[in-house]
């Protein structure tokens, strides 16, 4: 009798023992997929401060008369920021600025949504990529942004449904066509 007891508690008990490695092994995959996630290196409100400096950048590299007058039109307002998230529209056109974060609370992308159409709108939209580049990148050549995001856009706008990518310093930079528009994007390279 006693026999017969032992074995029905360890039949009780066996599921659980099988429970708890289950919970173990997943515990560790997620933390090994933590570790290995990549952030940029800068919270969305880092991010969203320091944009009106690498606008007023672009704008004087392209020798725009106007920087004072057109600058605050792209401001990402980081009191408005919900926590831990970076979402904002900037300029006449409303250009969207997105990011996703990483485990660590950091921007793991940042992406630029071109969903109006028009010269204004495309105009604003690499405006935004490549001040957005300028902040996230370091190794890459400044002068040679502008050639290479248009490349890029015009890429994958003649290539429909295809990623079009470029690796600057150790960051990945993409143009794709999505059902809400153009997306240009920053992140680490794999």
């Amino acid at each position: 009798m006693k026999e017969n007891l032992v074995r029905i508690a360890l039949l009780l008990l066996f599921p659980l023992f099988l429970l708890a490695a289950c919970d173990r092994s997943i515990d560790e995959r997620l933390a090994a997929k933590a570790a290995a996630e990549k952030s940029l290196g800068i919270s969305p409100s880092t991010f969203a401060a320091n944009f009106d400096g690498a606008i007023r950048d672009v704008l004087e590299d392209r020798k725009n008369g106007d920087v004072d007058r057109l600058a605050p039109l792209y401001r990402i307002d980081a009191s408005q920021l919900e926590k831990h998230t970076l979402r904002a529209e900037v300029g006449p056109s409303q250009t969207a600025i997105l990011g996703s974060l990483a485990k660590n609370g950091d921007l793991k992308s940042v992406g630029v949504m071109l969903s109006s159409p028009g010269e204004g709108a495309r105009a604003e939209f690499l405006l935004c990529a490549e001040a957005a580049s300028r902040l996230l990148t370091t190794g890459g050549d400044e002068k040679k942004l502008p050639d290479m995001l248009n490349r890029l856009l015009t890429n994958a706008l003649n290539n429909p449904g295809e990623r079009m990518t470029e690796i600057v310093d150790d960051k990945l930079l993409s143009v794709e066509i999505l059902k809400q528009g153009v997306m240009f994007q920053i992140e680490h390279a794999q």
